[in-house]
């Protein structure tokens, strides 16, 4: 890749109007007919006029286009079809990302979680039949929509803050107690509880999730810069947005199967630096976290340097990673 190294800049006579837009604390801007950054953001009935503008020129940056709404094909209407990919492959095989190696641990559920988890999926199933399939509830204002929405968040988060993960992420988090480590989960919940069983065995770390302010936020994110701690705890807030430093472990141990958040995450840790990068997925085994990360699992396994398959069973007293 070859690139054109600034030498000066000069000041311009005339004004240019220069446009921030910010969606969820993520700036996009147009300055001299020219819109960079995350473009995907732009998909929504709001925003899409800004790209259906007549600009001179117009280059729109992503690192994953595609959204679940399907609106990335107006996206695409705006800049005539004229799409450049460059692959995470080609970065890897270009040297700009970081190599990595992947380690992907299935976690069995106890009797009681495997039962439980059982019931609320077979009262999902119910509720669909009931109303005529998930797409029909969806569109629905029944009372049907909001118990079942009620329900599949119940067994989302019985999963997530299933307790043996937490032995995992613990085990990881000591292996790699040298190392920056970013932990990624789902809710704020999840994210909380990790916090304190972290805390519990004596492992410093701090938080950034939707119920922290942005000024809190912001001084996490500069202290962690400045190693004043190495483990950074967070929800999806982070997959996107935030310019993180160099990271050497990422941990995701809840999440959806979407491409965007997958690339998103793996961007995360696969900054260029001298070791090579860990990442690790942690997922409850015959639940919908399975389906969830053998989507994930295949573009990793595909990408990674070298990965391993680990799991950790009911019959095992304590989970050890060599």
């Amino acid at each position: 890749m070859n690139l054109i190294k600034i030498k000066n800049i000069k000041e311009r006579e005339e004004k240019i109007n220069v446009y921030d837009i910010e969606v969820k604390d993520n700036h996009n801007f147009f300055a001299n007919n020219i819109l960079v950054h995350n473009c995907h953001n732009y998909g929504t009935k709001r925003l899409i006029p800004f790209l259906e503008h007549k600009f001179k020129y117009k280059i729109g940056l992503t690192a994953t286009v595609e959204r679940m709404d399907q609106s990335h094909w107006k996206i695409f209407e705006c800049f005539n079809y004229n799409i450049f990919k460059y692959t995470p492959q080609e970065a890897l095989e270009d040297d700009v990302l970081n190599p990595f190696v992947f380690f992907n641990i299935g976690v069995e559920l106890d009797f009681n979680t495997s039962e439980r988890y059982d019931i609320l999926t077979r009262e999902i199933n119910t509720i669909m039949q009931a109303g005529g399939g998930f797409k029909k509830i969806m569109r629905s204002t029944s009372g049907l929509k909001y118990r079942m929405l009620s329900v599949l968040n119940d067994r989302k988060q019985l999963v997530n803050n299933y307790n043996r993960k937490f032995d995992v992420v613990r085990a990881i988090v000591s292996k790699h107690k040298n190392d920056k480590i970013i932990i990624f989960s789902q809710f704020n919940k999840q994210t909380n509880k990790f916090y304190w069983e972290l805390l519990e065995s004596k492992i410093k770390a701090r938080i950034i999730h939707s119920g922290i302010d942005k000024t809190k936020r912001d001084q996490t994110l500069m202290d962690f810069k400045n190693d004043k701690f190495n483990v950074l705890l967070t929800t999806k807030v982070l997959d996107e947005g935030y310019n993180l430093p160099s990271i050497d472990t990422a941990i995701i141990t809840a999440g959806d199967s979407s491409p965007k958040q997958t690339i998103q995450r793996l961007g995360r840790v696969l900054r260029k630096k001298e070791k090579i990068s860990s990442l690790y997925q942690v997922y409850c085994l015959e639940t919908i976290e399975e389906d969830q990360g053998n989507t994930r699992a295949k573009l990793f396994k595909q990408l990674s340097s070298n990965y391993d398959e680990m799991l950790y069973t009911i019959r095992d007293k304590e989970f050890k990673l060599t």
